[in-house]
């Protein structure tokens, strides 16, 4: 992917990304929250339509505006679960014109988003420390589940 697409990403964006897991790389693309932009760098939000408790923490949900926000579900967006990367990753899925980008966030959840970001910011002691493990991916530990009639269900 050439560094010339990515210029145009913006925080708030809903972008095609290859999100990686702890474990390796993904097999597909997801819809990932522009939570930061800087000249060299972008920083990801993990986006999900799961229900269950696997990644979970400092989330925007978008249930209603989903559709026109370039989604084809309601989703939410982890931000407990990041990654920094450099603008040009190849892990980006850019459509047919070469951009990335599938959608926005709604105005009205911009501010959560930056209250948010704001908590996070204030639990690590430095930016340096922050970004630093963002680019080795923040991936939260699982929920822990328990089984109850032979079925799981999430710990509350």
């Amino acid at each position: 992917m050439s560094s010339q697409i990515t210029p145009q990403i913006r925080p708030g964006d809903i972008v095609s990304f290859r999100f990686p897991y702890k474990e390796g790389l993904s097999p597909y693309a997801r819809p990932s929250l522009v939570l930061e932009t800087t000249e060299d760098e972008i920083l990801l939000a993990y986006g999900t339509t799961s229900h269950e408790r696997a990644n979970v923490g400092f989330e925007i949900r978008l249930n209603v505006d989903f559709a026109a926000c370039g989604l084809d579900m309601a989703s939410r967006f982890v931000l407990a679960r990041r990654v920094r990367v450099r603008r040009d990753d190849p892990r980006f899925e850019c459509d047919s014109t070469g951009n990335p980008a599938i959608g926005q966030l709604p105005n009205d959840l911009v501010a959560r988003k930056q209250t948010l970001l704001s908590l996070i910011a204030q639990s690590w002691e430095t930016p340096a420390q922050r970004h630093h493990a963002e680019r080795g991916g923040i991936h939260p530990p699982k929920g822990r589940r328990r089984r109850r009639a032979n079925r799981l269900v999430p710990c509350l």
